[in-house]
């Protein structure tokens, strides 16, 4: 049987991917201020080193204590309620739309390549991309279900998925798609090139933020989480261009 082209126009997907973005960077942006502002328990020394369960290895406890506090990582919005409430809705409802996306992408992406007689490894590089795509929502609606500050390692497993999947998907896209995108731009800017910066500034986030972790610099490891979460953001957008011009010609 074979696959259809696309499951919703251009206008729905357009709002999907717009309605994701608002989801997932206002629900870390909202949490994040509530969290800073809420004082109490979050402004407390916390423990959670007897979580780190890596036999052989003492060192790791004592990157689990935050003796002034929440450090501003986003999932420190995910710990105590009411902001625990904003960061579990638009986290969950983002992952979701995110699986949505990674669907509707692959099937376009296939359609055209299939049109334009596109080579084998862009159309690997799809299914990697749609692959990808799930891994990062199903791993946005778990680490929901597992605060860190109750389960700490399931908790970081979801996040490695979500990080490590952000820049990965960012590749795959870019990769799938350079030749169907190769002539389009937004600004003056080749639409390639932007999604080749944004992930290339999401493995250079995530590398700062790791080296960052292990000195116990967690503000500036935290403005590279951010930093990455951008990038990450940013390649969902740089898909509506796609769509733009699909709408423009369907106009026409």
């Amino acid at each position: 049987m074979a696959l259809p082209d696309s499951l919703v126009k251009d206008q729905l997907l357009r709002k999907a991917v717009i309605a994701g973005f608002v989801l997932v960077l206002g629900a870390c942006i909202l949490s994040q201020i509530m969290m800073q502002l809420g004082g109490g328990p979050r402004d407390e020394p916390m423990d959670l080193s007897s979580q780190i369960t890596i036999p052989g290895d003492d060192t790791l406890g004592s990157l689990a204590i935050f003796p002034d506090g929440m450090p501003p990582f986003i999932s420190c919005g995910g710990v105590f309620y009411p902001e625990k409430a904003v960061f579990d809705i638009g986290l969950t409802l983002g992952g979701l739309l995110f699986c949505f996306l990674g669907i509707e992408m692959f099937l376009r992406t296939e359609s055209s390549l299939k049109a334009s007689n596109g080579s084998n490894w862009r159309r690997c590089a799809n299914v990697g991309q749609l692959t990808s795509a799930w891994v990062i929502g199903i791993s946005m609606v778990m680490i929901t279900r597992h605060p860190f500050d109750v389960s700490l390692m399931t908790h970081l497993f979801y996040a490695m998925n979500i990080f490590h999947g952000s820049y990965i998907w960012g590749i795959f896209i870019a990769v799938s798609r350079g030749q169907l995108d190769q002539s389009l731009t937004y600004r003056n800017w080749s639409v390639n090139n932007i999604r080749w910066v944004l992930a290339g500034s999401g493995i250079l986030s995530f590398i700062l933020m790791s080296i960052m972790i292990p000195t116990g610099n967690f503000a500036i490891a935290a403005f590279f989480e951010w930093t990455m979460t951008f990038a990450a953001e940013g390649q969902a957008l740089a898909l509506l261009p796609i769509l733009t011009l699909a709408g423009s010609i369907e106009e026409e």
